[in-house]
């Protein structure tokens, strides 16, 4: 039997068909570079030396090489009496029917990021979690592209605090305006209040308002996993509270919430028996309950105000809709 190291494996490749081989991959890596886009494919972590891939820069890799992929759970605990969930899957990309490389990616429920939300409502993030890596792992090996990116170390977040603080520097970075001092940030407990608890299934980020940062997916398509919901997605919220100054507008902006605005928001929405504030939701509230004028109802109403010698300029101003100004699903911001 005749033994094989790597140096009888070196004599015998062809050159010719290797410089080719590595000229291609070349070509490819810079197919890539030139097409894939910085912030929503990849993006750069600070304290890393390489971009890491995301999962929408993994399907692209995938698309452009004519890959599928399909998915193994090949170890796993649901342990629901004491809150733990794990999960390891196995990513195996086909080229028709042939199999061209595997990616491993595993994820549980103690891991940092996931420390603060109830473990049993995030047992399918869990799972996506895991998918999405194994998929980028195998991604990285198919295309030679471990020289350009990394894995996604994003995953590896502490917690939301420093991922605040991560997304501060960036903008930063960018010429933006400075970041909101540490000393004046909301807390914890404000940011809960006003943005909920809301996940990303396929990246695994917190989402603070309607939509991920990372890969764009929104309440909308229910693509992001809602543990609680804060201030910002009520349905007693108007359009005018989120687009026009004051209000719940700063919200919109967390990364440069400050603490007197949230505290501004928390006595605007729900009220302050020291400041004498009522709040605005129970006051919407109430009048959410209250019956709305029948047709007939407006017709009397007018006429009454024609009899004291009013005008009425506008019937739809002078007897508008409850809820009109409500904001709908489609309506969100994107």
């Amino acid at each position: 039997m005749t033994e094989v190291n790597s140096l009888s494996i070196i004599e015998n490749t062809d050159m010719t068909s290797f410089k080719a081989t590595m000229s291609k991959i070349g070509q490819f890596q810079k197919l890539v570079r030139e097409n894939l886009q910085d912030g929503k494919d990849y993006g750069t972590i600070p304290g890393t030396h390489k971009p890491t891939l995301y999962k929408p820069g993994a399907e692209k890799i995938l698309m452009l090489m004519g890959l599928q992929s399909t998915y193994e759970i090949i170890d796993s605990t649901r342990d629901w009496k004491e809150g733990f969930f794990q999960y390891q899957v196995r990513c195996t990309l086909k080229k028709e029917d042939s199999i061209i490389t595997q990616g491993l990616g595993c994820c549980n429920s103690k891991e940092n990021k996931y420390a603060k939300q109830n473990p049993f409502n995030i047992d399918n993030t869990i799972l996506k979690m895991a998918k999405k890596r194994s998929q980028v792992d195998a991604s990285l090996t198919v295309a030679s592209l471990s020289e350009i990116f990394t894995q996604d170390l994003e995953d590896t977040e502490v917690d939301d605090e420093d991922n605040h603080h991560r997304q501060d520097r960036q903008t930063s970075v960018n010429n933006s305006p400075a970041p909101v001092p540490n000393n004046n940030r909301p807390s914890k407990i404000q940011m809960k209040q006003i943005y909920g608890e809301v996940v990303c299934e396929d990246c695994g980020v917190r989402v603070f308002g309607f939509k991920c940062p990372k890969c764009e997916n929104s309440i909308k398509n229910e693509k992001l996993h809602v543990i609680s919901l804060g201030f910002l997605h009520s349905h007693l919220l108007t359009k005018a509270d989120i687009k026009a100054p004051g209000k719940m507008t700063p919200a919109m902006d967390w990364g440069k919430l400050t603490k007197t605005q949230a505290i501004d928001i928390y006595d605007w929405w729900i009220g302050s028996k020291e400041k004498l504030i009522l709040g605005e939701r129970k006051r919407r509230e109430e009048g959410e309950g209250k019956p709305k004028p029948t047709k007939a109802d407006k017709i009397k109403q007018a006429r009454e105000i024609v009899k004291t010698g009013l005008e009425v300029k506008d019937d739809k101003a002078a007897f508008p809709d409850e809820g009109e100004d409500f904001i709908a699903p489609e309506d969100m911001p994107e």
